[in-house]
């Protein structure tokens, strides 16, 4: 498959990611108790999206060439990817207070975008 087929199998990856955390922190901060079905497709986009992130981000390392040592740069977007499997649960257990944690999610996405155009390190 084409770099440019990953890279938008990446972006869909990213707005299922953060459609899942939208649903459930504003649920959260409304202090609104979502039915099953709703939470459970909060949980079950966030999942998706992490995981057609991974796939289609090593799919892109591959057709870079990167599959033999990955640069800093690629371990850094991999930690912030943890992270942000991690975050679930803080919008989970933490959501109601809203933009604290609306703003965390958000500077590790800008963070992992800064790290993927720019290359830093």
């Amino acid at each position: 498959m084409s770099y440019q087929f990953y890279k938008v199998l990446h972006l869909l990856g990213l707005m299922l990611l953060f459609f899942g955390f939208g649903g459930l922190l504003i649920a959260a901060y409304a202090k609104v108790e979502l039915k099953k079905p709703a939470r459970i497709m909060g949980f079950v986009t966030h999942g998706i999206g992490l995981l057609l992130i991974l796939v289609s981000g090593f799919g892109m390392a591959a057709r870079l060439g990167l599959v033999s040592g990955l640069p800093a740069w690629v371990q850094a977007k991999i930690g912030i990817w943890v992270l942000l499997g991690i975050g679930i649960s803080l919008v989970k257990r933490k959501g109601y207070i809203g933009w604290p944690v609306a703003i965390l999610l958000w500077g590790l996405g800008t963070s992992a975008a800064f790290i993927a155009v720019n290359k830093p390190f």
